[in-house]
């Protein structure tokens, strides 16, 4: 099970990495439907700057959704809101680090939910930051 409230404190932080893959991008397309050029055509994305097809946004933030549901706070939270903005295009054949640290707890929101505030920072194998925000994060 997850960490509970009374255990997770500000400072708390945990790093996971994922490989991107070219499947991965074909398949979030497929699931998803967004088939624009700039994820499936590489002579479109060469022609416009790109080095390669681009990772979809929200399939690199759906990590996000893995590092806080299964390591932190894990099990039995739920993702809340979050602020993201993207700053650097994903490729296939990118790792990426996935890094949340707890910044803020609050007992008791108006929602009578217990709630932890964290921030996100994704990057790439190179160390170049590719998405960073905040998210809240409800739990037990």
């Amino acid at each position: 099970m997850g960490i509970s409230f009374e255990e997770i404190n500000p400072g708390d932080s945990i790093i996971m990495r994922k490989d991107i893959t070219a499947e991965m991008i074909d398949a979030y397309a497929a699931f998803t439907g967004d088939f624009n050029p700039v994820h499936m055509d590489e002579a479109f994305c060469l022609k416009h700057g790109f080095k390669s097809r681009i990772a979809h946004g929200m399939l690199v933030l759906s990590f996000v959704s893995t590092l806080i549901g299964m390591y932190l706070p894990g099990e039995g939270s739920v993702w809340l809101s979050q602020n993201m903005d993207f700053i650097s295009p994903v490729y296939a054949g990118d790792s990426v680090t996935i890094a949340g640290s707890v910044t803020e707890k609050v007992q008791g929101t108006a929602l009578s939910l217990n709630m932890i505030k964290m921030k996100i920072l994704i990057k790439n194998q190179s160390g170049r930051i590719v998405a960073r925000g905040n998210a809240k994060v409800s739990l037990k």
